[in-house]
Order: structure tokens, then sequence, then C-alpha cells
């Protein structure tokens, strides 16, 4: 990108917006404004040449990720240097600040039922004319809307390689991901037209236009194009501002009921047995229990760590109550800490490991950090591997070569050296204690009595409770949604590795001196560009040559939303619960 010069007002969307904001205090704007202020915003070659270094030189699944897709799974083999959106990895995303500032809606969110084999679009909520609600949703600019959102699924939503999964996000707007009905990327149109069916009456058209709407913060940082580039798209060292995604998706959501969806207070049949906020809650309905993990990372790492005894005292109490069978709700749960799926694994299966084989693709530039990084021992470096043990023997690796070993892997089409393979139990110790410490007695249940329930958004941290609870352990797996047309929905999705941001490898780089390496990538032109990705990949237990990331994992029972289950989750965690010791 070039600098921007000060454009004249009346043509000058940002300016526009700044006014309305300024004068009627407006934080949701036209389509027209947006798109006028996104325009003066081009990409240039060293932002593509930067990209290019950094997933080069560091992105695990390089060359796995132009391999075919197993089946099950649907996703384009792909040159990664070239396509970020295909890859259908959460965890591996490029954003630039100027076009993540607003996020649009319509006022309108929708749902999917299945009645008969046949799955029809019907209206969640509609904050202008709430008469529409529950409505059939025939047609969306006069295309079936069946066939529009599935094809939105498998195009703009990126976080699974399973479609099914993708689709239940596409109709999502209780995860953190962008949904058909609320979007970051700004609409190819201004305006949308709905085409709906009520009560088996005549269809009839509504009309949308696309709200654009931010956050005061951001909106605070400019007044014009030339303002908004520097503050936002480039701002100067120290005042950066981190784009507030999920405050922002809360926000919108709050407008409608898909926000209070968890739980229909009104359900007399369910008592909550404790609630440690934003982390993990237990409820105990009839004669099962359940307990809902919203996230592996609800505070800092070591923060979290600090509460897991309430975690553990929540499950002492829902085993006081009696009940027999449990349902483990991982559904809209996009992971966290690793260190948090070990305790749930140590927990929840006390005799089996708690961890999965890691391994690192050893590109040039990857070999070189880390052997300046062992040599230097820099502090919070990503490139660190003091923690890390031999996978195979469990025992401290006694060099840098010692970890590198000597892999070669042929993946698609590519050879190249991988390290020994690897396991992280830093906190294993500290984390049995506390187990230990609180429960004196293993929990009653044993894996025959739990069933793991997921809308198929299990991803990261995850993905690895759900994948040691089912491969190692053989727990039963039930998927919500999807599509109908496909007989099979995963349970989990994007179990990756650690992920490491463009911010945190430049800072890893000056620690060891390498900013100017010619090796490694130059820095993004602007300061409002970041990029994320997967820098080591974890291994199945059953197939020690599987990387889980590209495994199809189907679940094994498939239940589908209807018109009450959608709006009162108790119901769905009773059919879940009804399913238990079938398999």
């Amino acid at each position: 990108m070039t600098q921007i010069k000060s454009v004249d007002p009346v043509s000058d969307g940002c300016a526009r917006i700044h006014n309305e904001f300024i004068t009627k205090q407006k934080t949701k704007f036209s389509y027209d404004d947006v798109k006028d202020c996104y325009k003066h915003f081009p990409f240039d070659k060293d932002t593509i040449d930067t990209l290019t270094g950094l997933i080069g030189g560091f992105y695990v699944f390089l060359d796995k990720a132009k391999e075919p897709p197993q089946l099950g799974f649907n996703f384009r083999p792909i040159d990664v240097e070239h396509l970020f959106y295909d890859l259908k990895d959460q965890h591996t995303q490029f954003g630039s600040y100027c076009f993540l500032t607003f996020f649009f809606y319509t006022n309108m969110t929708f749902y999917s039922v299945v009645h008969n084999g046949e799955q029809k679009i019907k209206v969640f909520d509609d904050t202008i004319d709430r008469s529409n609600i529950n409505c059939e949703v025939t047609h969306i600019d006069g295309q079936q809307a069946l066939k529009v959102i599935s094809e939105f699924a498998k195009d703009s939503v990126f976080a699974s390689r399973d479609l099914g999964v993708r689709f239940n996000i596409a109709l999502d707007l209780i995860a953190r991901f962008p949904s058909f009905a609320l979007r970051s990327e700004i609409p190819k149109n201004s305006k949308i037209t709905y085409t709906l069916k009520c009560d088996n009456k005549n269809e009839f058209d509504v009309k949308r236009s696309w709200n654009a709407f931010s956050n005061p913060t951001l909106l605070n940082k400019f007044n014009d194009s030339k303002s908004y580039f520097d503050n936002i798209c480039n701002p100067t060292k120290g005042n950066e501002l981190p784009i507030p995604f999920r405050s922002m998706l809360r926000e919108v959501a709050k407008e409608f009921n898909d926000f209070n969806r968890i739980l229909n207070p009104q359900d007399q049949s369910v008592i909550i047995i404790k609630n440690i906020d934003n982390f993990v809650s237990f409820f105990k309905i009839n004669d099962f229990g359940v307990v809902k993990i919203f996230t592996e990372d609800p505070a800092k790492e070591f923060e979290t760590i600090a509460i897991l005894p309430d975690v553990i005292q929540g499950f002492k109490e829902l085993a006081n109550t009696g009940v027999k069978k449990v349902v483990l709700d991982l559904s809209d749960n996009v992971g966290g800490y690793r260190s948090i799926a070990s305790f749930f694994n140590l927990l929840l299966f006390p005799n089996t490991y708690p961890s999965f084989d890691h391994d690192i693709r050893l590109s040039e530039q990857m070999r070189l950090a880390i052997a300046e990084q062992y040599r230097l021992a820099t502090l919070d470096n990503i490139f660190r591997t003091n923690g890390y043990v031999n996978a195979k023997n469990h025992a401290n690796f006694t060099s840098v070569d010692d970890f590198f070993g000597n892999n070669v892997y042929k993946r698609g089409g590519i050879k190249e050296n991988y390290s020994n393979r690897f396991i992280n139990d830093t906190l294993f110790n500290e984390m049995s204690q506390i187990i230990q410490k609180i429960l004196v007695n293993p929990l009653p249940w044993k894996p025959d009595d739990y069933i793991i329930l997921t809308d198929g958004l299990c991803g990261s941290s995850c993905a690895l409770i759900t994948e040691h609870a089912a491969e190692v352990n053989d727990v039963s797996t039930v998927a919500i949604g999807g599509l109908a047309s496909n007989s099979l929905l995963s349970y989990s999705t994007y179990t990756g590795g650690m992920v490491a941001n463009s911010t945190q490898t430049f800072n890893s780089f000056g620690k060891l001196g390498l900013l100017n390496n010619t090796l490694m990538p130059k820095l993004f032109p602007l300061t409002g560009m970041a990029v994320s990705f997967t820098m080591d990949e974890v291994y199945s237990k059953i197939d020690p040559d599987e990387i889980l990331e590209f495994a199809f994992r189907p679940a094994d029972f498939r239940l589908f939303y209807d018109e009450k289950n959608i709006r009162n989750i108790s119901i769905l965690w009773s059919q879940a619960a009804a399913l238990i010791g079938l398999k």
C-alpha cells in the first residue's frame, strides 16, 4: 500500500461516517459509505512477499494442504502461498485492519430444520418484523435458500474442512465467526431479497439493506480516509489497536434471541449445579448431567489454571447428585490452551495419557530460528522447545540436533524434513497434583457413561479433548445439524497444533537477531496487518501416521435441529443423553 492523500470530504466515505458518528452518535452506517471508505486502501507486492515468506517458512501444513481431501471433507487442495481462504483452517488467517472495522447485517438470522428428509431454511429472528420469525425462507435473491447458504458455506466459511460444519457456522450467531447473516467481508451488493412463506400461505418478498456497524473505540480513531489509513491501517508503534471481533459480534448478537439460546429459563427440568463464567457450566436434567465447556481460554493460561479447582469442584457436585450419564457439550467451542485440554483429559480419563504426539516441519527458516533460540534461550519466544519431551520415551531432548532428528516425509509431492515427535508436558504434574488434591476418588463415570455433543465446531484445544475421548477412550459422539444430504458430520475440526501470529514471529526474530537475516521474511509494509498460522501438527493415536488436522472424524450419531430444540438446548441435551450406551 502507498500513503493515502487527503480526499474531498463529500466523496470520502470515511469522512461521511465520521460526521454521522460525531453529529448523530451513530455506530451503524450505510453500505455505500463503508464501501467508499474501503476503496481507498489497495494491497501492494510487499504484503504478498511477507505472506509468502511467513507461510513458506513456518506453516506446518504447507505441503500437506496440496493433497486431495479425505472422503467426507470438502475443500480444494491448494498452494497456500497464493490462497488463504480455501485452506479451511481457522488457525491460519490473514487480515488487514483496514477491512475489519465494520460488520454487516440485515436484522434477520436463520436456522435449518429437517422434516421427513427435507431440509429447509427458516427465520430464527427478525428485529424489524417479528411476524417473520419461524417463516420458511424459500429463496434468497431469486435462488433456492438452501443452495445459497450452502454455497456461502462452501466458499466463504473457513473454520472447517467439513462442509456440513461450515453450513452450521454459516447459520450461527453464537460463534465467534462471521456467518451468512453477520459478515466481516463487505457483501457484493448493498441489498438482499428474502422470499418467505409463513403458515403455508403465499410467498412474499422481504427486501433488506446491508447495515454496517462498528465499535466507538474504532470510530474515534479517524475523521477521513487519510486518518483512517494512519490510525487503523498503519498505526504508529505503540498505538496499534486490536480489532475487538468478539465484542463487536456480541454487540449485534444481543439484538437477537440467538445470544441467549444456551438455555431456556422457563425449562423447570434444568437444575444449575455450578457455573464458572465463560468457561464451564454444570447442569442436572432429570436423571442425567450436562457439562457445557465453552472454551479452553477463559483467561490467561496461568490465571485459568488458578480456577481449575472450581472446575473440579463442579464435577464433584455433579457426581454428588447421583447422575449416571453425562452429556459433554462442546458445541461452538473454538479452543484455547493445549494445557487446558490436557487438564480435562486427565480429569475425565485418568488412566490414559492426556496428550497427542506433535512434530514441526523443518524448513530452512524454521531450523535456523529453533537453533538460535536453543543457543540463546531467550524468554517468551515462539521458537522455544523447553518443556518438550520425546514422544517415544518422554525423555528431555539432549540437544537441538536431538530435537531435529532425521525424519523425511513426502507430502503433497514434496519431500521435507520434520522434527522428532514431541509432547509438551510442562504443566502435567501441576495439573495432576491439583486434581489429586481436590478429587480424592476418581469421578464415578466410565467412558460408556459419557456422550460428546457438538455441532462440529469444536476446534483446536477443544478437538484435543474430543479426539482423546473418542480415539483413546471410545466415548460416543453425536453431531447436530449440517446438511441432510451428507449422512455424516464431523464431531471436531481444525485440530492443528501451536498457533503463532506475525507479531509474535517478528518479535521472536528480533530477540534472536534474525530480523535482517536474508532467509527471513520482511515486516509487513503496514503495522495494521497480521497473519496467524499453525506451527506444529498433531498425530492420531489410532494411526500414528495420520495427521488429525486432515482426518475426517464423523460422529457416531446424528441429530438435526427443529423448531423446538433450536430455541431450547435442554431438549437437545435430552436427545443426546438418550443415545448413551447405544453404540
